[in-house]
This record gives C-alpha cells, structure tokens and sequence, in this order.
C-alpha cells in the first residue's frame, strides 16, 4: 500500500481536505498519514486536532511550529520550528506522496522539508491570486515545489 501523507495546519483547510483524506483511509491501495500542525495545537485556537480526531482519523504526527506572535520575525521563527519539526516527521513516517492544500507558511514548511526529503508533493488549491499579500509567493514556491497540482481556478 502506497503512504499518502497529509498536512493539516488550519481548521478552515481540514473542512476541504476531510474529504480527500476520507477517501485515502479508505481505498484498498492507499495507507493515510495525517501529521496535524500550526493552529490545530494551539489552545488560543480552540485546539481543534480534536475535530480531526472526532472525525475518527488517527494523528500520526503533530508538529508544534507556532510562536504566540504574528510578527515578520515570528513568522520566519515558526516557519522555521516547523521545517525542523516536518523534517523529523517525515523521516519518521516516510510517506510516499504529500498531500497539502493553500498558501500558509505552516504548508511552506511542510513543503520545502519534502522537496529535500524527495517526497513528491500534491498541491490543492495552487494557481489563485491574492494580491498584495506574501500569500501570493508562498502559493507559487509550493507549486514550483510539487509535482501535481490540483487548482481551483484555470
């Protein structure tokens, strides 16, 4: 069975990606990994990798990145933590394929620690446009990055 590894970092994410990972856990031919990062650990976020559980999917891995501020400091800070903690996660459970969804740096994480771990990447929801925002060129270094991608836009 082929490990299809995927990446939570967001409450507004999981709500599209719940799908995807349904069908994952239950295909005959595919083993899920969820590894659960960014605001799903945080208490100020309602530490909602309890939905994730409550949906009966297993965490395999949490990858705690987020510092208490949102600063251009602490968000490189974080981005960071979490290539550190991806690398670890990864290497521990070493998936075959990555599944990610959007533009957050919690996903950029996951993405650049798999681009060197040669896992190939899935990226959903590549190709929008959010001008003016840093958003715009984490979403385009992550689908550099993968090897599929599944757009919303043409």
């Amino acid at each position: 069975m082929k490990k299809v590894c995927v990446v939570t970092g967001t409450r507004a994410e999981y709500g599209l990606l719940r799908w995807v990972m349904k069908a994952i856990r239950d295909s005959e031919h595919l083993k899920l990994q969820v590894i659960a990062t960014g605001t799903h650990l945080s208490p100020e976020f309602g530490l909602t990798y309890k939905e994730i559980e409550k949906d009966g999917f297993k965490i395999n891995k949490k990858v705690e990145m987020l510092l208490t501020s949102d600063t251009s400091s602490a968000i490189s800070k974080s981005t960071g933590l979490g290539m550190v903690g991806f690398a670890d996660a990864f290497n521990s459970l070493n998936p075959e394929l990555l599944i990610i969804l959007g533009d957050r740096y919690e996903i950029l994480a996951a993405a650049i620690a798999a681009l060197f771990e040669r896992i190939p990447i899935g990226h959903i929801h590549g190709g929008e446009t959010t001008e003016g925002a840093f958003d715009e060129a984490i979403r385009h270094s992550i689908t550099k990055m993968s090897w599929w991608h599944f757009v919303a836009a043409e």
